[in-house]
C-alpha cells in the first residue's frame, strides 16, 4: 500500500510536508477467493492471515493479547514494500491483530502489529508475478506443512488448499479461531481538495469547519469582550479542542467517507485523529529495539471500518476504536529471528497506538 508515483496532491494538515501523500484503503468483496491468497500479496481485512512467510510463523507469545492472555483475532494486513530496505524487504507486509475482547482494544498490548519481509529470491515465491492460472501458492514440503500447522491457530496451509479446490465457494472452516468477514483492501490515492464533491459533508460539519478554518487564519484567540453577545453564544459551541479536532477529521474524511485505512510512510506523515484526547507524545513511541531508529507513522485503521465488518452491535465485547495507528521502523531493518515452534519467527513486532472511540 505504498505511495504511487505522482498521485494527485492532497490538501495537508497543519505541520505536514507539502509533498506528503496518503493512500486510502477501501473494503470490497474480492472477485475470487483465490485473489486473497498469499501468492497474490494481498492487502485485506478479516479471514485468516495470508502469511508472507508461511513457515517461520509468529510465536504464540506474539499472537497473545497482553490484556486477556488469549489468542488474538486477525484484523487486517497491508502489503507495503519500501525503498528503505530494497534487498531484504522486496516483499513486505504488516499484520494487525486485536484482542478477542473488543472492548479491551484500547488498552496497551490489546492490539499488536507484526512486520514480515522477504528478499526477491526466497523459497516461497517466484521472482515474477504468479500467472492468473495459478490458483494457489506453492505447497510446502510435507514436513514443513506439519510444522506450520502445529503453530498456526488459523491452519492457513489447509485453508489455502481448500480455497484453491473450492475456488467458487467459501471453504469450510479449517480452524476454530473466530474470523471477521474477509474483504479486499482496494487502494487509491487520497482525493485532493479539488477532486472531491463540495457539499457532501453535513451542514453541522461544514459549520464547524468554517469556524475552525476562520480561527486558524485569525491571530490569537477570540475575545468575548470584543464580540457581540449573540456571536459569542454561536461561537461557544465551536472553539473547544474536541470540536476543532473532530471538525478537521470530518472535513478531511468527507473527501472519501468510506476510507477504512490511511497509509503514508513518508517522513512528516501523521495520523488523522478523531479526538484531541489520548494522542501519543513522541516519548510514547518507542524506538526500534533492533536498530535504535525512531519509529515513524505508517498507517492507521479508521473507525469507518467497523461499519463494514458485519459486527453484532448488541455484543458488548464487539471491537470498537477511534483509530488504530501503527508506527514502524523507518529502515524496515532485518531483525534477528525469534525462536518459535517451527524454528524461528520471521515476524517483527512494531508499535501500535489505539485511540478509544
Amino acid at each position: 500500500m505504498p505511495a504511487r508515483p505522482n498521485p494527485p496532491a492532497a490538501d495537508l494538515d497543519e505541520g505536514q510536508d507539502e509533498e506528503t501523500v496518503y493512500m486510502l484503503g477501501y473494503v470490497d468483496a474480492p472477485e475470487k477467493p483465490t485473489d486473497l491468497l498469499r501468492h497474490r500479496f494481498p492487502s485485506k481485512v478479516g479471514g485468516a492471515p495470508a502469511w508472507l512467510d508461511p513457515l517461520n510463523l509468529p510465536t504464540p507469545q506474539q499472537l497473545t493479547c497482553r490484556v486477556t492472555g488469549e489468542t488474538m483475532r486477525f484484523l487486517l494486513q497491508v502489503y507495503c514494500p519500501v525503498n528503505a530496505n530494497p534487498v531484504d524487504a522486496f516483499h513486505r507486509s504488516i499484520f494487525l491483530f486485536i484482542s478477542p475482547r473488543g472492548d479491551e482494544v484500547a488498552k496497551p498490548g490489546a492490539a499488536r502489529a507484526l512486520r514480515c519481509q522477504l528478499p526477491r529470491a526466497n523459497p516461497y515465491y517466484a521472482d515474477t508475478p504468479a500467472p492468473e492460472s495459478q490458483l494457489a501458492p506453492r505447497e510446502l514440503q510435507a514436513a514443513e506443512q506439519e510444522l506450520s500447522l502445529d503453530c498456526d491457530p488459523w491452519k492457513v496451509v489447509t485453508l489455502e488448499q481448500q480455497i484453491a479446490i473450492e475456488a467458487a465457494d467459501p471453504p469450510a472452516a479449517a480452524s476454530t479461531v473466530p474470523m471477521f468477514v474477509e474483504q479486499e483492501l482496494v487502494v487509491e490515492p487520497e482525493p485532493g481538495e479539488g477532486d472531491w464533491e463540495p457539499g457532501t459533508e453535513s451542514p453541522e460539519v461544514q459549520r464547524l469547519l468554517d469556524a475552525y478554518q476562520s480561527r486558524i487564519a485569525a491571530e490569537g484567540e477570540y475575545d468575548e469582550q470584543e464580540l457581540p453577545s449573540g456571536l459569542v453564544d454561536e461561537l461557544e459551541s465551536v472553539p473547544g479542542p474536541a470540536q476543532q479536532t473532530f471538525a478537521a477529521f470530518q472535513a478531511r474524511t468527507s473527501r472519501a467517507p468510506e476510507q477504512c485505512v490511511r497509509y503514508c510512510f513518508q517522513p512528516g506523515a501523521l495520523p488523522l485523529w478523531p479526538s484531541h484526547l489520548h494522542q501519543p507524545q513522541p516519548s510514547d513511541i518507542p524506538p526500534c529495539p533492533h536498530c535504535g531508529r525512531h519509529r515513524q507513522f505508517e498507517f492507521q485503521v479508521m473507525p469507518q471500518l467497523l461499519s463494514f465488518m458485519e459486527l453484532d452491535t448488541e455484543d458488548p465485547q464487539a471491537p470498537d476504536w477511534g483509530t488504530i495507528a501503527v508506527y514502524s521502523c523507518p529502515a524496515s531493518c532485518s531483525a534477528p529471528s525469534l525462536d518459535g515452534p517451527s524454528g524461528h519467527s520471521a515476524y517483527i513486532e512494531e508499535f501500535v497506538w489505539v485511540q478509544p472511540s
